[in-house]
This record gives C-alpha cells, sequence and structure tokens, in this order.
C-alpha cells in the first residue's frame, strides 16, 4: 500500500493541528508564503473565528521600496 506525498503531508497536518490550538487569550498565528505575498491570520480556534489577517497584497502595506521586507 503505497502513500501519495499529498496523504502523507495531511496526515502530518493532522497530527501538529491536534497539538496546535488558539484560545482567546493566545490565539493562533498562521502565515502563508506564496511566491510574491505573505498572508498572516490570527485565529482563535475556541470561537472558530479569525481575529485578524493582513496580506502583503493590501493597498495599506503595498509600497515603492522593495527592500523594506529585509529589514
Amino acid at each position: 500500500m503505497t502513500t501519495t506525498r499529498k496523504l502523507a503531508r495531511q496526515r502530518v497536518h493532522e497530527r501538529i493541528r491536534k497539538k496546535v490550538t488558539g484560545t482567546a487569550e493566545r490565539p493562533r498565528l498562521a502565515v502563508h508564503f506564496s511566491g510574491k505575498h505573505v498572508y498572516a491570520q490570527v485565529i482563535d480556534d475556541d470561537a472558530g473565528c479569525t481575529l485578524a489577517a493582513a496580506s502583503t497584497t493590501e493597498s495599506s502595506l503595498v509600497g515603492t521600496d522593495k527592500s523594506a521586507a529585509n529589514r
């Protein structure tokens, strides 16, 4: 019985997620890096809601200084 990479990755994800939960006092920070942008969410798992979200695609974070991310 062979396991595909996708199934193996999902199993690792489930194993980690059952140990990591966010609460109202200490929410979970989820960060996703794509090829061009960075996306971040602050999540309260008890209530099942996203408290805050930000990404580099938002107009308030987009600037002309390309080297700002290196600081």
